[in-house]
């Protein structure tokens, strides 16, 4: 073999070697690239899902803050705080009694005034001319949200609880609609003032003011409303009957058998009559002078009608019984 062959043959393997070369590199670059793509959309689906997974990139990005490896919860929590904060309106009824009604007004006001609420409607009813029954009380009060539940735990204090509820209306998805409408209109705004800024015609002026002037008024509709949603919200009400008693109502048992019926009933039939005697004792009590005038009147009627009665009787004529005269001879 001569000296030129074997340069020759050298020469091809060095360039088969660095073909080969190329291609492991090639391979290697193509491999790498599979592998980063297949990392990312791994994450991006993870991401998507809610997932916490860690991406397979040794480190994930940050953006103002917010680590790119966590959920899209934590994300869209972040871009809206107010997401998580409910909107609720609570309202609550209260029936109470008490023997002591003075007391029990004094302990409710007091109760109102230290949770910082206030009486939106107040009614008392007491002793009057014409009345003399037991008192009772009607409030409608508003205390903060966050002493809703402290106010009625504390109505033991004020009397006995006859009754109590309470309930809530969720209206978070109503007021994120109403902001996301006011952001909307705001923007519709600012778009309708850059083009009356430009235009040139009155025609166009009169017509851009006019919308320009609606937007503003729907705008501040909403805002009214979500200002009263927000009232409503901070502040709880609280609907309260208070009514005087003269002994404290105790829980009888149901009757079972006929004979605890009987008895039950008979015991009631006695109660009432015996309520209604009462009762029909203090109504004469209170009547009697009315009653002995009308009893005068009608017996001063009778005889005025009586005296009329004998004056239009007619006068029966005498009549003299006369004896026949004998004729004189």
């Amino acid at each position: 073999m001569t000296k030129q062959n074997a340069g020759k043959r050298i020469s091809g393997k060095k360039r088969l070697l660095g073909v080969i070369g190329l291609l492991i590199v090639a391979l290697m670059m193509t491999a790498c690239s599979s592998s980063k793509e297949t990392a990312a959309v791994a994450y991006s689906e993870d991401v998507y899902r809610g997932g916490t997974s860690q991406p397979q990139a040794s480190s994930a990005p940050q953006a103002d803050g917010i680590g790119m490896n966590g959920s899209s919860y934590e994300i869209a929590e972040s871009i809206n705080p107010t997401a998580t904060q409910r909107k609720i309106i609570k309202d609550g009824s209260v029936s109470l009694e008490t023997l002591n009604f003075e007391e029990s007004l004094k302990a409710l006001n007091k109760l109102i005034e230290d949770v910082g609420g206030y009486s939106e409607n107040r009614t008392v009813q007491g002793q009057s001319i014409t009345y003399q029954g037991l008192r009772s009380a009607y409030y409608v009060i508003r205390v903060p949200a966050e002493c809703f539940e402290q106010v009625l735990n504390s109505m033991g204090s004020i009397g006995t609880v006859l009754e109590v509820s309470d309930q809530g209306t969720d209206i978070t998805d109503t007021y994120m609609d109403l902001e996301t409408r006011v952001k909307n209109l705001k923007v519709q705004e600012q778009t309708l003032l850059e083009l009356m800024a430009k235009a040139t015609k009155l025609e166009d002026v009169i017509t851009l003011e006019g919308r320009i002037t609606e937007v503003r008024y729907e705008i501040e509709r909403i805002e009214n409303t979500l200002k009263n949603y927000d009232s409503l919200v901070a502040y709880s009400r609280i609907t309260i009957n208070l009514y005087e008693v003269t002994e404290r109502n105790e829980t009888k048992p149901v009757p079972r058998t006929l004979g605890d019926r009987i008895s039950g009933s008979f015991i009631q039939s006695l109660e009432d009559a015996k309520n209604g005697l009462e009762d029909f004792l203090v109504w004469l009590a209170g009547a009697w002078i009315d009653l002995l005038l009308l009893v005068l009147l009608g017996v001063v009627i009778l005889l005025v009608i009586r005296k009329r009665v004998k004056a239009r009787k007619p006068v029966k004529p005498t009549t003299q019984e006369t004896t026949p005269t004998e004729p004189k001879e």
